[in-house]
Order: C-alpha cells, then sequence, then structure tokens
C-alpha cells in the first residue's frame, strides 16, 4: 500500500485544490475571515494603529502650532509623520508578509493562525520583505505616473475637441458627453492600476511560501501574474466595497452633525475633532480589509499556479510518495532559497472545510 507523507496536506484538502472563480475565492476569504476575526484583525492591528497614532499627532502638531506652540507643535508633526509615512508603511509590509504564511499554513495543515507566530515566521526575512514590496511599490508609481500623463493629455484632447463640438449640441448630451469622457478616464485609471498592481500582489507570496530572494520574488511575481488584471480589480472593488461601507455607516452621521452645527461649513477650516474622527474611520476600514484582501491574494497565488503548473497534481503525487524526505519544521526561520515541493512541505492551497452548499460570501 502506498505510504501517505506525514506534514503535507491531507487528500481531502487536495480533492478540493482546484481551479477557484474570483467569487469562488472572494467566498473562501470571508469563510477563513469569519472563523479567524479575532487573531487577523489583532494582527492587523499593528499597522493601523501605527499610522493612526501617527495621524493623531500630526494632528495635534499643526493644532499647536497654529495656536503658537510652535516648537511642540514641531516636534509632534514631526513624529506624526515618521510615524504615519514610514513607520507604518514598514510594519504593513511586514504584516502582509506574515499574514500570507500563516493564513496558507492554516488552509492546508490545519496551523491555528495567531499572532506571536505571525511575527515569529517574519524573523530573517524582514529586509527581503521590505525591500522587495518597496521595489514592487516603485514599479507601480512609475506605471501608474506615466499611465496618468499620457490619460491626461488623452482626456484634454477628448475634452478640447467637445469644446468645439459642445457648443452646437443640446446642453444636456454636452453634459453626458463630458461626463461620459470624465468616466472612461477614471476607468482607465482604475484598470492601469490593477494592471500594476496584478504584476507585485504575489511578490509576498514568493518570498514567504516559496523562500524566494528579493530578486527572485519579483521575477515570479511576474511570471505567475499573466491573466490575472481583471480578478485582481474585483478583488479591490470588494475591498474598496467593504471599506466604503465602514466608512459611510459612520462618517456620513459625522458629515451630517457638522453641517448641522455648522462647524464644518467651510471645508478650509475644519475642526480637530472631526479630522481625528475621519482618520479613526479611515483606519477602521483599512483595519477590517487588510485580512481579508490577504487572504483572497494567498488564495489567488495557489489558483494561478494550480491553472498554469499543475500544482495540484505536484501536490497530489509528493503527497502519494512512498518515501518521506526529511521534514522542515515550521518553527525554524525560513532558509534564504526553499528547494521545490515535494522536497519544502510548507505548501498551502485550497480551503478546508467546503462552504455549504449554496453560499455566498461565507453567509
Amino acid at each position: 500500500m502506498t505510504a501517505l507523507r506525514e506534514g503535507m496536506p491531507s487528500l481531502n484538502q487536495l480533492a478540493e485544490l482546484e481551479p477557484l472563480s474570483t467569487g469562488d475565492i472572494i467566498d473562501r476569504a470571508v469563510q477563513i475571515y469569519r472563523h479567524n476575526f479575532g487573531p487577523l484583525l489583532a494582527i492587523a492591528a499593528v499597522p493601523a494603529l501605527a499610522t493612526y497614532a501617527g495621524t493623531l499627532m500630526a494632528t495635534y502638531g499643526t493644532s499647536a502650532i497654529t495656536r503658537g506652540t510652535t516648537v511642540f507643535g514641531a516636534v509632534m508633526l514631526a513624529a506624526g509623520y515618521l510615524l504615519t509615512y514610514l513607520i507604518g508603511p514598514v510594519l504593513m509590509m511586514l504584516v502582509i508578509g506574515g499574514l500570507t504564511r500563516t493564513v496558507a499554513d492554516f488552509i492546508m495543515l490545519d496551523t491555528p493562525i495567531s499572532f506571536r507566530r505571525t511575527f515569529k515566521l517574519i524573523q530573517g526575512r524582514v529586509w527581503t520583505l521590505i525591500g522587495a514590496q518597496l521595489i514592487g511599490l516603485i514599479l507601480v508609481g512609475l506605471v501608474m505616473l506615466m499611465a496618468f500623463f499620457v490619460l491626461m493629455f488623452v482626456f484634454f484632447a477628448i475634452i478640447g475637441i467637445l469644446s468645439f463640438i459642445i457648443p452646437n449640441l443640446p446642453t444636456a448630451l454636452g453634459i453626458a458627453l463630458v461626463l461620459l469622457a470624465a468616466l472612461v478616464f477614471g476607468a482607465a485609471i482604475l484598470i492601469g492600476y490593477s494592471y500594476a498592481f496584478s504584476k507585485v500582489i504575489f511578490i509576498p507570496c514568493s518570498i514567504m511560501i516559496e523562500g524566494q530572494t528579493a530578486s527572485g520574488s519579483l521575477t515570479r511575481a511576474f511570471k505567475l501574474s499573466g491573466n490575472t488584471v481583471w480578478r485582481v480589480l474585483q478583488i479591490i472593488m470588494f475591498d474598496f466595497a467593504i471599506a466604503s461601507a465602514v466608512i459611510s455607516a459612520v462618517g456620513i452621521p459625522l458629515v451630517i452633525y457638522g453641517f448641522i452645527t455648522g462647524e464644518i461649513s467651510d471645508p478650509r477650516t475644519l475642526p480637530t475633532w472631526f479630522l481625528i474622527a475621519f482618520s479613526t474611520v479611515d483606519q477602521l476600514g483599512k483595519l477590517l480589509t487588510l485580512p481579508i484582501a490577504t487572504i483572497a491574494y494567498c488564495l489567488l497565488y495557489f489558483d494561478c499556479r494550480v491553472r498554469q503548473e499543475g500544482y495540484d497534481v505536484e501536490l497530489m503525487v509528493g503527497r502519494l510518495a512512498p518515501t518521506a524526505p526529511a521534514q522542515t519544521s515550521y518553527n525554524q526561520p525560513m532558509p534564504p532559497r526553499a528547494p521545490q515541493y515535494p522536497q519544502y512541505p510548507q505548501y498551502p492551497g485550497g480551503y478546508r472545510p467546503s462552504p455549504p452548499a449554496g453560499s455566498v460570501l461565507g453567509l
């Protein structure tokens, strides 16, 4: 009888490792999020709290400078900007890397998601995660900058053409044409961002799951990202919908209250309480969407491997191998470059248990 290798995905899990639609990915991500809400929220709170503290300090520093306390206000402002634009983003990069690995281990090996284990998995990969993701963000920024200038040129060219046509058209039709041009411009920007983002979204997965180096993770991410732009766009829109719902639920009553009391009648002189409240709501939205986005992109990564590399077949062959190689402890730091499976058993995929029939978004 063929021996089953220990420390590997079970046959039940492997049977569920199949190509997934974007809806299936989102549905499974929501289920994982629901069943691990506490630890996931605690992990995501680390960068969110750092950014939130920085925003509060910057807001208070600006208010202190306005009141005449220049030195203290400048110190608070500098510390706030440091937390918001340097420490917060760095912590975000590390948390995404740790979440990617700990969520992947939970999916296939049923390893519990925990705050301590997530940050322990990052040890030894800190600079690789920061460097690779920073390069990826720079590439995305450059692509978006180039696309923005090209689209702005096209947009103003269209507006210029319409300026000669509109005077001879009915007013309603002219307004409709301008709105249509603006809508097309916005859609082009969103698609361009999704395309650029899809090229670097698998960097944390390549580093934390495959053990790639910074340069290797970039190459690997580009290789796996083919034909994922529309799927990435759908995940982005789903996250945006969740964040918008949270912000609207809390933010709209605050805006209404401010208008009724007359405290935010002038957008140039917003009160301090409103800036703090808006920052709180904004960070709350990011806090709730970060784990689910990370889970979705992790599932998308394995789905791309199944579609492009026959990853499910490779796992099945490795699971049924007659002899088991030396196992690698999950508590040990990852080597600089991990060998490919089946020699390296820490490859998650799929989702366990299966969602109930008719499940929509895990509800």
